[in-house]
This record gives structure tokens, sequence and C-alpha cells, in this order.
């Protein structure tokens, strides 16, 4: 039985150019094990791309078996509950309207493979919101008992925030709402005032948040600025002319800004209120949840879940045992987590996978048989090297198969990696990768074991004896958005070994790992790309499984 996960309802394009859905994509596994994730970005090399119904019949055609049977979950939308592919060779219609609380609807299924002859299928459509949370499933093989499983995220289907309690009686949903944290999520994708000062239009409301994350970290914020901001709720209401946001900015200032400058101090503290009303109310939310019901285990995603900062506060909150981030917690891993979950119903517990799941295109296997000793003398050398092999990760983050290495203590260097190489924002921040064994003496036990910071999902302190190695990546407060390797990581061998090198032979406890793409394109993905980018980008070197290249 071929299980085929979708998350690939589009909408039209606004007037502003903004689109609502993002991140389509498919995820297609048998008995329990994922056979790849076509993140559809991945596959056209249109970043955040939308338009699976007219790539649909292509993608999955490779995968179909002869006398296969195949089902279908397709993830609905706020924009809508239907799916139907371009060719019109496949529609998937939910029997009767989708809602909370349930996740699974039975769905009319019209699927024609050869364009001619239609095939009978059994389809569903799932809850956007248990999709976040089932995308986890793959990575921790099923919930721990009793576990508060939370989504929260800017829009799903009928909510922007859901909780489920996990018992025998499986998922039981808690509570969802729009209300609720809807305004502190905007905040980061829909706020004008943010996009204002960030001099993004409302057409990048995707890569706002990582930018407003990264950009508060360099200010402070004032009660004075939280309460106006407050009581203005937030300029969310406000337009998008920055002439009367500027305006309203300046009426509380003593020195008028003639416009929006980031290295202003001010604009840095208002973006750090945006950032404390987040995290504050994103926890709290979570932690009296996971306290109505006694939850001592914690399974969050949605994309809130990539907000390094507030999953700082959750697992240091010492109310919760364990956090588990899923890689893919953005949407980018909604057809995952819809395969997925009809593959646990079916199987019970599944495999545990790593994060390398974009699979599609690709030669098998992950061996790289390239000297680590070498890599680490070119790393070590101040040289910016690329990693192509094997798949590549599912998700938004670079995690050892599609990264740039370089290393972490030199300021210069990471400038010319973050703002000339990948041609990024001066305040946005790098992190470091780290093997377990250098992680447990730099950032200690708890960071090393932690399961988020497989995924470089977590921020630690760092020792003191250990700053200056990370200088060029080291957050204001000291701490770090560390990746940990280890050492039983087996689809990171090369990685790990390349890590302890560096450690062992050259001092270095850790190196910059960050994804190997220019502004504005997906992650790498095809290894015959990897040698036209990394010469576009100006690299260094760059390592392909079966060979070093000196560039």
């Amino acid at each position: 039985m071929l299980t085929i996960g979708l998350y690939g309802i589009p909408d039209t394009t606004s007037a502003l150019g903004t689109t609502f859905t993002h991140d389509h994509g498919v995820a297609l596994m048998r008995d329990g094990r994922v056979l790849t994730v076509v993140e559809l970005e991945r596959y056209t090399g249109v970043k955040n791309d939308n338009r699976l119904p007219r790539f649909l019949s292509a993608i999955i055609a490779p995968w179909l078996q002869p006398g296969e049977d195949v089902r279908f979950v397709s993830v609905n939308t706020f924009v809508g509950d239907s799916f139907i592919s371009d060719d019109g060779n496949l529609r998937i219609e939910p029997a009767c309207e989708p809602g909370i609380p349930e996740i699974l609807y039975p769905a009319r299924c019209h699927w024609f493979p050869d364009g001619l002859t239609r095939r009978p299928a059994e389809a569903w459509v799932m809850c956007h919101e248990f999709a976040h949370v089932a995308s986890a499933l793959p990575f921790i093989g099923t919930f721990p008992y009793q576990a508060l499983l939370a989504h929260v995220d800017g829009g799903a289907s009928r909510s922007a925030c859901s909780f489920w309690r996990w018992s025998e009686a499986g998922a039981t949903c808690l509570h969802h709402a729009w209300d609720d944290l809807k305004d502190v999520v905007n905040n980061f994708n829909a706020n004008p005032l943010a996009r204002a000062i960030l001099g993004e239009p409302p057409s990048a409301h995707l890569s706002v948040p990582g930018k407003l994350m990264g950009y508060s970290a360099h200010g402070v914020c004032t009660e004075e600025d939280y309460r106006w901001l407050r009581d203005q709720r937030w300029f969310l209401e406000h337009d998008d002319d920055p002439v009367r946001l500027l305006a309203a900015v300046n009426s509380r200032r003593s020195t008028p800004l003639a416009a929006f400058e980031t290295h202003d101090a001010g604009l840095m503290g208002i973006a750090a209120a945006f950032q404390r009303a987040f995290e504050e109310q994103v926890s709290a939310t979570i932690l009296a949840q996971a306290a109505r019901i006694g939850a001592i285990d914690l399974v969050y995603s949605g994309g809130a879940g990539l907000n390094i900062p507030t999953n700082r506060i959750l697992t240091e909150s010492g109310a919760l045992r364990h956090v588990f981030i899923p890689p893919p917690a953005s949407d980018t891993g909604l057809a995952l987590g819809a395969a997925a979950w009809v593959e646990f119903l079916d199987h019970g517990p599944l495999p545990l996978h790593g994060p390398f799941l974009n699979r599609f295109g690709l030669p098998e296997g992950d061996e790289v048989t390239v000297d680590v000793e070498r890599v680490a003398a070119f790393v070590a050398d101040r040289r910016v090297v690329g990693l192509c092999t094997g798949a590549a990760e599912i998700g938004p983050r670079a995690l050892g198969h599609r990264s740039l290495l370089a290393r972490a203590d030199d300021i210069d260097l990471r400038r010319r990696l973050s703002e000339g190489i990948k041609r990024r924002e001066w305040y946005r921040p790098l992190a470091p990768v780290l093997c377990e064994e250098a992680a447990r003496l730099v950032l200690g036990d708890v960071a090393a074991d932690a399961p988020i910071s497989r995924f470089m999902l977590g921020s630690w302190p760092v020792a003191d004896a250990y700053r200056d190695a990370f200088r060029g990546v080291m957050h204001a407060d000291g701490t770090i958005r560390a990746q940990v390797v280890r050492a039983d990581d087996e689809d990171n061998r090369f990685l790990h070994g390349l890590l302890r090198c560096l450690w062992e032979k050259h001092d270095l406890p850790g190196v910059i790992n960050t994804s190997f793409n220019p502004r504005g394109k997906p992650i790498l993905h095809r290894h015959e790309d990897a040698m036209p980018m990394a010469r576009s980008m100006g690299l260094d070197a760059l390592v392909l499984p079966d060979r070093l290249e000196i560039l």
C-alpha cells in the first residue's frame, strides 16, 4: 500500500502580491517508512512554491507500482478543503464539512493516473492543525503517553493554535481558537510596522518572521514601548503607509527619524517588544495547557516552533521533561504529517527516521568517501566550504547535507559568509554545529541530549571557556542556536567525523552551519546543481559524495 500525503490547496494571488498558502509538498510512505518527501520548492526552484496542482501527476508517477493500492491524504487549509490537480487527473473532495476536533474526514476521490482510466483509491482530508503535530511521528515513532500535542501557526484550517492530549484513546482536542494567539503570531508575518522597520513589502511575509527574530535580539524592550504597542494593538490594523507609520513612531521620540533605519536603537527596541510579546504569550499559553492536563512531555509544531527564544523558555521552564519540535515545523511538514498519521494508524509506532527525507531525483545512499582531515584543514584555514551529500534535509534548516561551513570564531568570516556570499541583512545571526563530544563541554549535557538540538531548534548558553570560539555566532545574551550531531547519527556520519577532526586536531569545538542557497532561492537539492551554485556564490571549496573540489 502506497500512502501519498499532500499539502497543495492553492489560493489566488492578492492585489498586494501576497499568497496565503505556501510550501506545498508531497510525502510518500510504504509500510511505515518514508520513501521520500518532495518539497515543491526543491522540485521547481521557486521559493515557497504553492503550485502543487500543476506538478502533482509528474511528481508521483515514478513511485506508482503496477497493481499496488494507493491512498491519498490531503491536508486542508483556511482557503479550502478540496484538492484538484490542474490536469484533472486527481480530485479529492471531503464527503462532509471538515472541522475540529475530527482529524480525518472521508473524501470522494476521482483518480485517473494515466489520464484516461479511473483507478479506485481511498482518500481523506486531514485537519491542517493535526497534520502539523503528526509531522513529528517519523522522528519520534509515537507520542509520549499523556503528552501535550500543540500547534501554533498563523493560520491553519479553523484556528491559529490547537492543543491535544495523547492517551489510550488517541488524540483528544483540548482547545483550538483563532483569537488566543493570532495577534502575536501575526506580528511576525503580517505586522505593517515590523515590515516597515525591516524595509519589507507585504509580499515578503514568509521571510519576515526569521528576520524579525534575528533583528529583535539587537534591541532592548522598554516597558513604555511594550505598553504603547499593546495599546495600539501592535499596529496590526494600520495600513502599510510607511510615512504614517514613521509619523506614529516619531510621535514618541524626541529626535524624529527621517526614515526607517535598521541601525536605530529605538527601532531595535520596538522589534524586541514584538519578540517579547510572542515569547511570553506563546509560552504561557502552551505551559497553561500542559498544566491543565498534567503533561510533562510536549510535542510542538507549526511555524511558531521556529522561534528559538520561545523554545528556550519552554525547555528551561522546569515544567516539562521533554520538548520535541520536528525539523519541518513549518508548512514544509504538512504532507509528511498527513502520510505519517495514516501509516501510524495502520502500523503503530513508526521506525525512527533522520531529517534527510528529500530523496527524489537523487542517487541512493549517503556514503561520503572524501577525506575528513583534508576538509577540516580547509575549514580551519578560514575557507567557506559547501556540503552537498546524500539526500537533502526536510524543513528550513540545513543540518549537514546541504550546508555551508566556516569557522565560528571569526567575525569577519561570518560577515563574508552571511552578508557577502548569502547576501543576508547585517542583523541576521548564523548558527553553529558541534559534535556531541564537544557540545557536552561547551553547552552541557542538557543541550547535548535535548531532542531539539539535533535539528537546530534550541539555544543554550556557552561555557565561559569557549566563548571566544563562538564569538562570530554568539547572541547578545551569550547563547548560540546550536545543532548537535550525535555519534550515532547514521545519516550524518561524515559531518560528525569532520566535527570531531576539527575539535581534536584544530581546536575548533564548532563551526558555522548555514543553508546552501543564495538569498531568495530554495536550499540546493540536486548534486549536479552544486558546482554551478558554489561558483556563483563564491565558495572556496565544495564537498560532493566522492570528491572535494577546490574553487
